[in-house]
């Protein structure tokens, strides 16, 4: 058989439920040419029995491999390594492709030869219900995110991204907005480098679209919703509805984790290694220290994280008013020994 166009990567563990829907997704694609790369990462269920059966009722390829839990990212470094085209798409099992997707980003591929990663907006909805809970993710508040002020060059619908100052956008936390689930990738950007496993992160996709950045690689995306991110209680990532102080702990600190790496990966100007410091002082103070421990009552490791933060900012006068009326709170609210 010839290679396909297209080499769709699906990693899944443990969701047999979300498979039929999946593979529905895919097939009502206008874009036929592709293959399907099912990694199964270690499930329990009846995952292997499920996709034997719906592998059989669609014309396209689809190779089923299992391998001991790995990890999501670990999964899509099995299903690259197996896949043939020369385009990559990334497939969450829990997700929904509206039918434009891939013919909209491969004929963007196919017309802009030096354009490497061509993505597109998510509509969030809930699982089950339907109900919207972000109508596009390119906007918040009806105001456009960040990213959006990039230079570009526009071609059609393709907003070509032509600008130096996008690394250090996305060190410092505005982002691209380029998921992996919304995006086809030429193959030749993960032939230097895969997705890191070594924390588990769930933010690897954002470090490895900030490693593709620096070496070079044109990003270009669309307007246009292509995906519905279904929200639910098995999300494995932030924007789940169920969540505890725990998961989110140590989500956090895989992503600071990955972030600490970072100047291992690529190369930094001292503008971005500044702005690296900036984004990992915030990481541990706010969003780690505040929002996800001192909020939820983990007050001791709380100010631990304050600490952190306050190392790589020393000068922030925010940072040391909330750390010295945190002190205060938590010696304020500390038995008397006498009582």
């Amino acid at each position: 058989m010839s290679a396909p166009t297209v080499s769709i990567i699906l990693p899944t563990y443990n969701r047999a439920r979300f498979l039929a829907q999946a593979i529905e997704s895919m097939r009502a694609q206008t874009f036929t040419d592709w293959e399907a790369v099912v990694v199964d990462d270690g499930s329990t269920d009846e995952t292997r029995a499920v996709i034997a059966e719906l592998s059989q009722a669609i014309p396209q390829r689809v190779r089923y491999i299992y391998q001991a839990n790995q990890g999501a990212y670990g999964a899509r470094n099995t299903g690259f390594n197996e896949a043939q085209g020369p385009y990559i798409a990334f497939f969450d099992s829990d997700d929904v492709w509206l039918p434009h997707h891939l013919s909209s980003c491969v004929a963007a591929l196919a017309a802009h030869p030096r354009v490497d990663w061509v993505y597109a907006a998510s509509r969030i909805v809930e699982h089950g219900s339907g109900r919207v809970i972000v109508e596009n993710t390119f906007y918040e508040n009806r105001r456009p995110r960040p990213f959006r002020k990039l230079k570009t060059m526009s071609s059609g619908s393709l907003h070509v991204i032509q600008d130096p100052r996008a690394v250090r956008w996305m060190i410092g936390g505005a982002g691209l907005q380029c998921g992996l689930q919304t995006s086809v990738i030429r193959r030749t950007v993960f032939e230097r480098a895969q997705f890191s496993t070594a924390f588990r992160n769930e933010a690897e996709d954002r470090l490895f679209a900030l490693q593709a950045l620096s070496r070079g690689h044109v990003f270009g995306y669309f307007d246009a919703v292509h995906v519905l991110y279904c929200v639910h209680d098995q999300n494995s990532s932030a924007a789940a509805r169920v969540s505890n102080v725990e998961r989110d702990k140590d989500l956090q600190l895989a992503i600071i984790r990955g972030y600490e790496e970072l100047p291992n990966r690529i190369p930094l100007s001292r503008a971005e290694r500044a702005t690296l410091r900036r984004r990992l002082s915030r990481e541990y103070f706010w969003h780690l220290g505040y929002g996800t421990l001192w909020q939820r009552g983990q007050h001791a490791d709380a100010l631990e994280m304050f600490r952190r933060g306050l190392t790589l900012q020393p000068t922030s006068l925010r940072y040391w008013k909330t750390y010295c009326w945190s002190r205060l709170r938590t010696v304020w609210r500390r038995p008397s020994p006498l009582t």
